[in-house]
This record gives C-alpha cells, sequence and structure tokens, in this order.
C-alpha cells in the first residue's frame, strides 16, 4: 500500500516538474550578470529532474521524490528572485504579488 502511493506522488510529481521545466524561462538580459546564474538554476533543476527520473525507473520512490523537490526548489527560488520567469503561473510557482 505504501509503495503504491510513494508510487503514485512520485509520478504526479515527475509530471508538476515537466510542466514546470517546459515553462520556465531566464528572465535576465543575457548581457546581466545574472544570467550565467540563472543558466545555472536552470541547469541544476534538469540535473535534479534527471536523478529524479532515474530514480523512478529503479523504483526507488524517496529518493525520486527527494530529487523532484530540489529540482523544483532550484526553479522556484529562481522565479522568486526575479531571474528566471516562470510566465506568470501561480499554480506552478511562488511569485511575488
Amino acid at each position: 500500500m505504501i509503495d503504491g502511493e510513494l508510487k503514485a506522488r512520485a509520478e504526479k510529481y515527475l509530471k508538476l516538474e515537466e510542466e514546470a521545466l517546459l515553462k520556465i524561462s531566464i528572465a535576465v538580459p543575457d548581457d546581466s550578470s545574472l544570467f550565467t546564474i540563472a543558466e545555472d538554476f536552470i541547469r541544476m533543476a534538469r540535473d535534479y529532474y534527471s536523478d529524479a527520473k532515474s530514480f523512478m525507473v529503479r523504483e526507488d520512490y524517496i529518493n525520486c521524490i527527494s530529487a523532484i523537490n530540489y529540482s523544483y526548489g532550484w526553479l522556484d527560488a529562481g522565479v522568486r528572485l526575479g531571474i528566471l520567469s516562470g510566465s506568470g503561473d501561480h499554480r506552478l510557482f511562488v511569485h511575488y504579488r
């Protein structure tokens, strides 16, 4: 029962993170000193998402969910800092209003 619940949550969170990664973009100009930092935030999010997918394949749902949380944290922090844009999606990202 618990494995089934963990698997369902992992699948749900992977889907949400995939959606978030498709919506995210860099919000600072290319010539800004923050551009490289924004790229790094996205790279870290993608790396953790890739790890999450690997954990999912191995049916390691706890580590899958943990990696998704790290991935999402990088995106959400970048949006909150203003270096990434979540395309105004308040369902996926925390924005200042």
